[in-house]
């Protein structure tokens, strides 16, 4: 498991433990404004259920973000479209953690396997409008917008647009200057 662990996380398998962090996340619509569960009302079972049921399929996963100290601060998640060109990406942690590197991280971690030992050529991941931390983030890493769903998501009364943004497999390798072990295929 140490292939997911970087300077400030390691990505593991969620515990028990994790999941009435996790339901917190859910019910909290700075981190869950884009998903309109209304009203959000998430609880350790129902979070159990929904992550079991998002790790059915071998091409899936959901993994607890930590700091190397142990503390939890959120969860990654992927899964992989059909014919496993195409990958969804999702990271999520408490607002006491933005701004620390820990979610970039982990997304880092998971797109380096997913671009390298997957083979995966497109990486999306989704946002809203109002989260500027999050686009900016994303940007960061590489990804760029790819479609705007206007007037999707809601937050404090306010309608916002939900952002699609993605990664080509080229832009992955070209961006960490990194060749391309399966470039041409």
């Amino acid at each position: 498991m140490d292939r997911f662990e970087g300077k400030l996380v390691r990505l593991r398998p969620y515990r028990d433990g994790d999941l009435e962090y996790f339901a917190g996340l859910r019910n909290d619509m700075r981190t869950q404004g884009w998903n309109q569960r209304m009203p959000p009302r998430a609880t350790p079972e129902s979070t159990r259920e929904r992550l079991e049921d998002r790790q059915k399929s071998q091409h899936s996963a959901v993994l607890a973000i930590e700091t190397l100290d142990g503390k939890l601060v959120g969860y990654v998640t992927y899964e992989e479209g059909p014919m496993h060109l195409r990958a969804m990406l999702g990271a999520i942690t408490g607002p006491e953690h933005w701004g620390k590197g820990y979610a970039r991280e982990a997304q880092e971690l998971i797109m380096k396997f997913l671009f390298e030992d997957r083979g995966i050529q497109v990486i999306n991941l989704w946002t809203t409008s109002w989260n500027e931390r999050a686009m900016h983030g994303a940007a960061k890493l590489g990804f760029k917008p790819l479609a705007r769903l206007r007037e999707a998501t809601i937050m404090d009364g306010k309608r916002y647009d939900a952002v699609i943004m993605d990664m080509t497999r080229e832009e992955y390798y070209v961006v960490r200057r990194l060749k391309d072990p399966l470039a041409g295929i």
